[in-house]
């Protein structure tokens, strides 16, 4: 059901969910950019492979939180409003971001400062667990008639704008102080600046038009007591469709598992492999700069030919080029590096596009940020998330031939999802 809402209205809703977005992930993606510099200054140790996998570990750590703060922020989101949910999670990022970019290292607190690193980064994870999932149910509830997959796109290109805003900055900063700088406090920089975009977003969010309908089934909400029994009894709808929860992880697993392994893992081995760590960032912003208006593309797209259409040819595209150009790009050279993700940058950018509204359209409107967030964050978890740690590992035991080859039965399923989605309608 479209809502009621003026075209200043939308507007403000879209805009809300392309920046708002874009800083929040802002603030997340930028760990994986440093992963190197943190493994040093946290995990000190005699091989900088195990010093990298550690960094890594505790990037997927952020990730394995996503699940626990969709099970928190999700039903918040059907139950309070999204507007307050998504509030909510950029003040926790913020705070977060701001106590890692202050953070005594190894050589300072000893074991303890990994620990509160990890501490910080399930924060982190926590606080995203409901936010992108949450933007694009919000941009789709907010869009006209016919634009559904437009605004879901643009929040998809926040979050992809935050990576590359993430990309930018660490290279900058790089190029400013030096790599030995960087490796030595350089790394603050960017997580403290974190703190400042996410004061930016909440002031952005306060005019957010709610788009939640009302719902007379769902219980009293009076005191704290009362929302923690409400939110009991969403959750356990959402375990009644634990069908639709499958199939949503289905969906979205392969393009941001491929994502991943193309836009973090690779940039910090090309950086490695190489030696400069600035040049690999720069490609990686450019390319995903130029991702940005192609994830919008596939947004128009699934408006103009349909959801299912542009799901389907997206990930048949990767299908076929993610071997080849991951094969290219575990050469470690910055000129492989631009090779590989040029191959993939239209394929993963116009289904990630394309997936969200889908993704959201396929659950009930009342169960959307619940359902939807959980089963995002699930398949970010086990899968997508944890993808540079795999690559990583893998390097580590010589067996590097793997990575472009386990995603593959990935990209069956979703296949199998988006075949099974063939019905959905926006509503």
């Amino acid at each position: 059901m479209e809502l009621d809402l003026t075209p200043g209205q939308r507007y403000r809703a879209a805009l809300a969910a392309l920046l708002g977005n874009a800083l929040e992930w802002y603030d997340f993606a930028v760990y994986g950019y440093v992963a190197s510099d943190l493994g040093k200054a946290f995990f000190p140790g005699d091989e900088p492979g195990l010093q990298t996998l550690g960094a890594f570990g505790v990037f997927a750590v952020g990730y394995l939180m996503r699940p626990v703060g969709s099970i928190v922020l999700g039903p918040l989101g059907d139950l309070l409003g999204r507007r307050l949910m998504l509030s909510l999670s950029i003040v926790i990022m913020g705070v977060s971001s701001l106590l890692i970019g202050l953070l005594p290292t190894h050589s300072q607190i000893g074991v303890t400062a990994g620990i509160c690193l990890v501490l910080l980064r399930m924060l982190q994870g926590f606080s995203v667990g409901a936010e992108f999932t949450g933007s694009i149910t919000y941009a789709t509830e907010a869009a006209a008639r016919g634009r559904a997959g437009l605004l879901s796109s643009l929040a998809v290109a926040g979050g992809l704008l935050g990576f590359s805003l993430g990309s930018l900055t660490v290279a900058v900063i790089a190029a400013v102080v030096g790599e030995a700088a960087m490796g030595n406090w350089g790394w603050r920089l960017p997580f403290l600046l974190g703190a400042f975009v996410a004061l930016l977003g909440l002031w952005m969010r306060r005019g957010m038009p709610e788009t939640l309908a009302r719902d007379d089934d769902r219980p009293p909400i009076h005191s704290p007591r009362q929302l923690g029994g409400a939110m009991v009894w969403r959750l356990d709808q959402v375990v009644r469709q634990w069908r639709l929860v499958l199939l949503v992880i289905a969906l979205v697993t392969f393009a941001n598992m491929i994502f991943y392994l193309a836009f973090v893992y690779l940039v910090d081995f090309t950086g490695q492999s190489s030696g400069s760590s600035a040049a690999a960032n720069s490609i990686a912003t450019v390319i995903q700069t130029i991702g940005l208006l192609i994830a919008i593309l596939g947004g128009h797209l699934a408006d103009r030919f349909g959801m299912v259409p542009v799901n389907r040819w997206g990930n048949l595209g990767l299908i076929l080029l993610a071997p080849l150009a991951l094969s290219i790009g575990l050469q470690g050279q910055l000129t492989s590096l631009a090779i590989a993700q040029g191959l993939l940058v239209v394929p993963v950018m116009v289904t990630m596009g394309a997936q969200g509204v889908l993704g959201v359209v396929l659950v009930p409107q009342g169960q959307r940020c619940a359902v939807f967030s959980i089963a995002y964050s699930l398949a970010m978890a086990m899968f997508a998330g944890t993808a540079p740690l795999m690559a990583t590992w893998l390097h580590d035991i010589q067996a590097s031939w793997i990575t472009p080859l386990y995603a593959l039965p990935f990209g069956a399923a979703a296949l199998i999802a988006v075949h099974r989605s063939r019905h959905a309608e926006v509503r």
